[in-house]
Formats: structure tokens, C-alpha cells, sequence
């Protein structure tokens, strides 16, 4: 189901039990702390957290400045005028911000009781605190299966890369299938920028759980879809068929069928250090136009390397990832 699914869900249930909360207590302004419970979900748990926080610290703030302001000055619309300037400037002054609005909106309830009332101070904190432990709480216990989420956007984003690398392939062993071959990786580019969104998203949701080896995996691959773009780019420079190129499309096409979990890439690196090695021993190029073109095939070789080497390091950092 889509992020904004969930999260019109999460707002909408959190809306409805705080506002039967509120008025099961006999709270004013009941459908306000439904408001402030909408206010307190956002799309990520992390997120919700933090502006919680935020929105709860300038609540406290809003509601002291104003008992104080209105205490000694009087309950007056121009006290009011020049109390919010100075309540604005305080909360950007501490980082909370994202609380000004409803934090106001809860200010004006002591206004609007003319004098000083304990009753209206507690309400207002009462409907706040009830707004964001019910958001919270929902936000916690809702189910979201975030790490089978990522785990999917794994298998995906593998598949992205072993289809690219495996039309690149086919591509250098002919000049032809270069254009299908930089259409492929144009539209697989787009969808992996939307599936490391998506995972940024979801590993925003993991509030407890310290393994970040599925966040890491996404943005290994993201790396190296990166190398498979400058690879791209070399590429357009060779205007004709080359038999080097045809001996690095082998490579590549066989590089494709080993795209997975497991570490595949230290003994694809062992065959591409034979490659480079054949490579260094061959006569130098005779004309211009054949040292340029063995120049961007070096290239092609040295990002390849790098794709690999980004894949080894990840399985240094998590030897048992599957």
C-alpha cells in the first residue's frame, strides 16, 4: 500500500481518538486536539517524533509567554499583537518553529478567557498532550513491514543493474544496440531515484532497530548505477565497432548474471585484473583515432573497477548479508 495511503489512515484515525479522548473528558475545543493529532503525523515515524518535540517545547513556550504576557499586561487584542512577534522570534530562535502555528492557535484560548484561568491553562496543554501521545502512539504500533519493504526495493534495484550491465554488454559487442542500450538505462536510472526515495523514506520508520544493512545495500547500488552512468557516457564517444570492446561486452554480460546478494564482485574483479593485464600487454595504437578510442576503454575498464569495488566494500561492512 502507498507511503500516503498509510498516512492518511495514521491522520485519520489519530483525528477521530483524540477528538473521542478529548471529549470523553470533557476537554473544550475537543476537535481541535483532533486538528493538533492530524498536525503531529507525518510520513515517517523519525519524522513524527521530532516534530512532536518541536511542536510540544513551543507549546509550553507559547502557553508561559502568554500566561505572563497576559497576566501583567492585561487580556487585550494588542497584547496579543505584540506577544506574537516576540513568541514567532523565540521559536526560531530555539529550532522549534514547526510549532508556531498551533502553538498560537492554543495562546489565543487564554486570550479568549479574559482573565487568568487554570482551568483554560490545563485544557490548552491537556488537548496537546493527549494530540501528540495519541499520534505517537498510533505511529508506533501502526504496521508498515518496513523491512520487507526494503527488501523488495533490494531485489528490484539488483534487477535494474543486471539488466543495465547486461545491455551495455551487448552494446559494446555492437555499436548498434547502443541507443536501446542508453534508453534502458535512462528509464532504470528514473525508477531507482524513485525506489532510494521510497527506501529513505522507509528507513525513517525504523526508530529501534540498529541494522542499517538494507539503507547501506540501497546506497551501494545507487553508487554504482552512477559508474554504470559515466560508462554510458564513455560509450558515446566510440562511433564503431572495436574488438577490445567486444572482449569488455563479453565481460559484462557475464558481470550481469553474477548481480546479487552474494559477493560475486572479488572474483569478477580477479577476471577484470586478467582483462586489464591482456590489455596493457597489446601493441600501442598506431593511429590517433585507435589511441583515443583504447583511452576510453581503459576508462570503460577503470569504471567497472570501481562499480565492483563499491559491492566488495559493502560486503566488508556486512560479511553475512544474503
Amino acid at each position: 500500500m502507498h507511503r500516503y495511503v498509510h498516512t492518511t489512515i495514521k491522520m485519520s484515525l489519530s483525528a477521530l481518538i483524540t477528538t473521542l479522548i478529548a471529549n470523553g473528558l470533557s476537554l473544550d475545543n475537543a476537535i481541535t486536539a483532533g486538528i493538533l493529532a492530524v498536525l503531529s503525523m507525518q510520513l515517517t515515524r523519525t519524522d513524527s517524533f521530532l516534530m512532536a518535540f518541536k511542536r510540544y517545547t513551543d507549546t509550553l513556550l507559547a502557553l508561559a509567554l502568554g500566561t505572563f504576557m497576559f497576566y501583567f499586561l492585561g487580556y487585550e487584542l494588542w497584547v496579543f499583537f505584540i506577544y506574537t512577534p516576540i513568541f514567532i522570534g523565540l521559536s526560531f530562535a530555539l529550532k522549534v518553529n514547526e510549532g508556531i502555528v498551533p502553538a498560537l492557535v492554543l495562546a489565543s484560548h487564554l486570550l479568549g478567557g479574559g482573565q487568568f484561568s487554570t482551568e483554560i491553562l490545563f485544557n490548552a496543554l491537556a488537548i496537546m498532550t493527549i494530540a501528540i501521545l495519541v499520534a505517537l502512539t498510533l505511529n508506533i504500533i501502526y504496521p508498515l513491514n518496513t523491512m520487507k519493504v526494503l527488501k523488495i526495493s533490494n531485489d528490484e534495484i539488483d534487477e535494474l543493474l543486471r539488466n543495465d550491465i547486461y545491455h551495455i554488454g551487448k552494446a559494446l559487442k555492437n555499436r548498434s544496440e547502443f541507443d536501446h542500450a542508453k534508453d534502458k538505462h535512462t528509464q532504470h536510472k528514473s525508477r531507482l531515484e524513485a525506489i532510494i526515495k521510497e527506501a529513505e523514506l522507509s528507513g525513517k520508520d525504523i526508530l529501534f532497530d540498529k541494522d542499517r544493512r538494507y539503507i547501506a545495500y540501497l546506497k551501494t547500488r545507487s553508487s554504482q548505477m552512477r559508474r554504470i552512468s559515466r560508462i554510458i557516457k564513455l560509450m558515446d564517444k566510440i562511433e564503431s565497432d572495436h574488438p577490445h570492446a567486444k572482449e569488455i561486452g563479453h565481460y559484462l554480460e557475464n558481470l550481469s548474471s553474477d548481480i546479487g546478494h552474494a559477493d560475486k564482485a572479488t572474483s569478477q574483479k580477479e577476471a577484470l585484473n586478467e582483462l586489464l593485464t591482456y590489455y596493457r600487454n597489446q601493441a600501442l595504437p598506431t593511429t590517433r583515432n585507435a589511441f583515443e578510442v583504447r583511452a576510453i576503454l581503459f576508462q570503460i575498464l577503470f569504471e567497472i573497477e570501481s562499480f565492483l569495488n563499491a559491492k566488495i566494500d559493502f560486503h566488508k561492512m556486512y560479511p553475512d548479508f544474503q
